[in-house]
């Protein structure tokens, strides 16, 4: 059942959500649009936010000897390409990792479909804007706002009055591609070379930051290790030279063939494995990159004239 609301009445089901969950939002604080707490819809904006909101379910960095705490959180504005990047993290981590399984199972995320495509973003690559799998999804239009949500969550919409016009999501999603298309991947797992000239491309230029991963919605991989303070667990990045050192050496000392497993992990091995490309269309590490490594290059670069 699709409901439509009114502001007023997203209002009330903020209220109605924050009788049970600490409620947060993407706001605007000091020109750019973060995640933090809000206690009224109007706080909430519709613009991109400046990062994911992915350390709502990893956290950058914490003391893995502590039991999990069970917080209930519900996060409203957070956009479409960003919630897929769970779901994708879900086939991988949901149920071995107990701190995200946790955070997973007590936090409700109230998404926001584009209705304009952001800059860069290609997020009808991968079956956006509009989700199939979600807590409960807005579309906003003109004055109203359409909310859909799974079963688990649908109690928070009774009351409200049920659309008129039970396809708007469909046809937003048919109108969104329509007018802006998309990316073709043309079987990107097989079309990828592994000797590619690509990779060294990349690497004459990539300062190996690491920022393409902190900033991915998808990307999951920590470093743990020991201090002082407890056994941390802390957001690492297959980009950065230490990532796969061992004792025996660094399987991977070159940049091109990180910066190649990066991709090949993408667009090949999780496709093989889970059965998806480990990518939303989201382009944050685009975004994010200080030397405009574009992920898209990947996918449109010609490997049968190499």
């Amino acid at each position: 059942m699709i409901y439509e609301l009114t502001e007023k009445d997203m209002e009330r089901l903020l209220q109605k959500i924050g009788e049970e969950y600490d409620v947060f939002g993407s706001k605007e604080e000091l020109g750019e649009v973060v995640f933090s707490k809000i206690s009224s819809f109007s706080e909430v904006s519709e613009k991109k936010s400046s990062y994911s909101p992915k350390d709502f379910l990893i956290k950058r960095s914490e003391n893995i000897l502590e039991i999990p705490r069970v917080e209930k959180k519900a996060v409203f504005g957070v956009k479409s390409c960003d919630l897929r990047g769970f779901y994708l993290m879900d086939l991988q981590i949901l149920n071995k990792d107990p701190f995200y399984t946790v955070r997973r199972q007590n936090t409700l995320f109230i998404n926001f479909v584009c209705t304009e495509k952001c800059p860069g973003g290609f997020c009808t690559s991968f079956g956006g804007p509009v989700l199939d799998d979600y807590d409960i999804q807005v579309l906003h239009i003109g004055q109203s706002y359409f909310v859909e949500a799974d079963p688990r969550y649908e109690g928070y919409l009774a009351g409200f009055r049920p659309a008129l016009d039970q396809d708007v999501f469909v046809k937003h999603s048919e109108e969104f591609n329509r007018k802006y298309g998309k990316i073709e991947l043309n079987g990107i797992e097989k079309r990828m070379k592994w000797s590619s000239k690509l990779w060294t491309e990349f690497a004459n230029y990539c300062i190996s930051c690491g920022a393409c991963n902190y900033s991915c919605p998808t990307c999951y991989c920590i470093d743990v290790y020991d201090d002082e303070t407890g056994r941390k667990k802390e957001w690492d990045s297959c980009i950065l030279e230490g990532f796969t050192r061992t004792a025996a050496g660094n399987v991977r000392p070159d940049l091109s063939d990180r910066l190649r497993q990066r991709f090949y992990h993408k667009f090949k091995y999780y496709k093989l494995s889970k059965g998806e490309y480990l990518c939303t269309g989201c382009n944050r590490c685009v975004d994010d990159c200080p030397v405009d490594i574009d992920i898209k290059e990947v996918i449109t670069h010609d490997y049968d004239k190499e």
